[in-house]
């Protein structure tokens, strides 16, 4: 019987809703990069597009579309934007924006101000996590970069390392004020980005790359690392999760590293934030995790790791968009216990995948709402203010053994 009885006396089924909704999680490795394209009549200029795959790259900005098979059409060299991205997929990345900001005639250089404009166009497109100019190096990328990620607060930005760079210890030095003529110098302090050397070795994919390969030109195929970090980025967050750290990870697609760093040369670059990629057996491998907040900062350096910055990122975000149910109910007891059930259900996830550190949930989170921020005052103003207190789980960056040698036996030793 299809048909609702409202005056039949008996017993009906009503199928509600219990408790509160669920909080889901966001994502996390959506990526955003801006530079130059290979093929400079592509018909995607100055505009960011969607890229889901390798193919799609191809097609839209280095093939002639109508002739998408035949590599003797299009474009014949690569860019360190074409690099990146296909570097992106090749280490498990799945969706991208691309802006190519260059002109129509590739012998109009690309400049600062085309990549500044260039990152402004990624502000609106709220799925970004991760931002790049793949090649740009100087310090006004840089800025443009954090200024992004700071002022949003949902993305992290990565920087590439500059070329051939003579003076390692140049990369150990913050900027001054101004900014030197030439590149060689560590980036501004940031708990938004993560800067990345040296640059690595690729294999060409286009026809005239492949040509001056054979010829002996190795040098072009040295690439910025930046989108085949964003890629490592994704990988981590699909198979592990956003917590764990994306160092002491082999670049797919990586053939070596411009400049090999010794042990002694780490040690210093990595105290001043400089994550290094080393030329390990197993390949090219991400060998640092900071952002580049300094050790002896009088900041807080609560975010002086990468895996932290982007979980605390990816909780806030969470609970921003989650929350949103909330939103003009009204502000009672009511509300708070619905909210607190929500925000502790999700936080319990968290704390189940290993994100957060405690044997027991009340160790590692709590979720309440302080009295001095929730007066009657404050509610007639329409504020309802809640606080989330996490304990993250931070790298195990320096594994510390013990050996002593023993002179009696070892279960006589306490």
């Amino acid at each position: 019987m299809s048909a609702v009885l409202k005056n039949l006396p008996g017993v009906r089924i009503e199928e509600v809703r219990l408790g509160a909704p669920p909080i889901a999680g966001v994502g996390t490795s959506t990526a955003g990069f801006v530079g130059k394209a290979p093929n400079a009549t592509n018909s995607f200029k100055k505009v960011p597009r969607l890229v889901t795959s390798v193919d799609q790259f191809f097609k839209d900005y280095i093939r002639d579309p109508t002739a998408f098979d035949d590599e003797t059409k299009g474009a014949q060299t690569n860019t360190d934007l074409g690099n990146a991205v296909i570097g992106f997929f090749q280490n498990g990345g799945t969706e991208c924006y691309v802006v190519d900001v260059s002109d129509v005639n590739p012998a109009t250089p690309v400049t600062t101000g085309d990549v500044e404009a260039g990152l402004k166009l990624l502000e609106k497109i709220e799925e970004i996590d991760i931002i790049a100019a793949p090649g740009f190096v100087d310090n006004a990328v840089y800025v443009a970069l954090n200024t992004q990620a700071n002022n949003l607060r949902n993305r992290f930005a990565i920087y590439d390392p500059p070329a051939a760079v003579t003076d390692i210890a140049k990369l150990s030095l913050p900027p001054t004020e101004p900014p030197p003529a030439g590149p060689g110098v560590r980036p501004p302090d940031s708990i938004w980005a993560g800067f990345y050397y040296p640059r690595i070795q690729v294999s060409p994919v286009l026809k005239k790359d492949k040509k001056d390969l054979e010829d002996g030109i190795v040098k072009r195929f040295l690439a910025p690392p930046s989108g085949h970090i964003a890629g490592l980025y994704a990988r981590v967050d699909g198979s592990r999760g956003v917590h764990k750290a994306p160092a002491n990870e082999v670049l797919l697609g990586a053939l070596g590293v411009e400049d090999v760093i010794t042990d002694s040369q780490q040690d210093t670059l990595n105290k001043n934030s400089v994550n290094i990629i080393r030329a390990f057996p197993a390949g090219p491998t991400v060998f640092g995790a900071r952002t580049l907040q300094l050790e002896a900062s009088p900041l807080d350096t609560s975010f002086r790791y990468i895996s932290v910055r982007r979980l605390t990122t990816f909780i806030e975000q969470s609970l921003r968009i989650g929350l949103r149910f909330a939103v003009f109910e009204p502000n009672n007891l009511a509300l708070r216990q619905i909210i607190t059930r929500s925000v502790r259900g999700f936080l319990d996830g968290v704390w189940r995948d290993g994100a957060l550190f405690g044997a027991t949930a009340d160790e590692a989170y709590y979720v309440r709402f302080p009295d001095p921020f929730n007066t009657d005052t404050e509610r007639a103003l329409g504020k309802l203010t809640l606080e989330v207190g996490i304990r993250p789980a931070p790298p195990a960056e320096f594994i510390i053994i013990r050996i002593g040698v023993l002179d009696r036996p070892a279960n006589a030793t306490t």
